[in-house]
């Protein structure tokens, strides 16, 4: 009995097998290329940074990670480095009294920044921006502090107050007035209350007009503390608009 193999049989066998290297090849190199995209997206758009600070430490530090765009998943460990402006540490050491020990347990996002889609800055930012101002020699607001300490000392102890509060949208006026009471601390003393008192008033009215009863008890509860005596706090907290 023959057993040779027809031309026809092996022709169709060597096609078949030239197929499977064809489609192994395509799928190697479409793989690759999906990989290549992949990192390339990720390496573009997935790397987030940006910037955090800890009112409690008058700390920032900055923060790295990439994760995996559109669903966010992160995908690297987060690396973080020590970026406290000179003021925030002049402020740190001389000036404010109740810094816990220990590493902060409480950072608010000052800015990030995700891909190529540029950076988003919060409300942290308006109290980073005045603590990276400069001056010709150094920072703006360590140096006014060197030169007026009595008045530092009554600034800073109500700026982080207001950081921790998470109160960031009223530390420009602060800084406002002190600036412009660099003559008398106890004047600045008294045009900082009232300006306080007066604006949480505002915020309160503001949050019980806008449903956010929580918000609005809790800022009155602080703003309480702070200027017990204050008629129209006063009023608010006995539920008269």
């Amino acid at each position: 009995m023959s057993t040779s193999v027809s031309p026809s049989a092996q022709s169709g066998k060597s096609v078949a097998k030239q197929n499977r290297v064809v489609k192994g090849w395509v799928t190697v190199t479409a793989t690759i290329l999906l990989c290549l995209v992949v990192g390339f997206v990720i390496r573009t758009q997935g790397y987030i940074s940006g910037y955090e600070f800890a009112p409690s430490h008058f700390e920032q530090r900055e923060f790295s990670f990439y994760e995996i765009p559109l669903i966010h998943l992160q995908i690297t460990p987060v690396k973080r480095k020590d970026t406290t402006p000179a003021a925030a540490t002049y402020v740190r050491m001389t000036t404010l009294k109740n810094v816990p020990r220990g590493p902060a347990t409480t950072w608010h996002l000052v800015s990030i920044s995700r891909g190529l889609t540029g950076q988003t800055v919060s409300d942290a930012n308006l109290l980073l921006q005045q603590l990276l101002m400069d001056d010709p020699n150094s920072s703006y607001w360590q140096t006014w502090s060197k030169q007026h300490p009595n008045h530092s000392a009554i600034l800073w102890p109500i700026i982080q107050q207001l950081a921790q509060r998470e109160l960031y949208v009223l530390i420009p006026m602060v800084f406002q007035i002190a600036e412009a009471n660099s003559d008398s601390p106890t004047q600045m003393q008294k045009i900082l209350d009232k300006r306080l008192a007066e604006e949480y008033v505002t915020l309160i009215k503001d949050m019980r007009e806008a449903k956010n009863g929580d918000i609005a008890a809790e800022l009155l509860a602080e703003a309480l503390i702070d200027y017990p005596s204050d008629p129209e706090l006063k009023r608010l907290a006995q539920g008269n608009d």
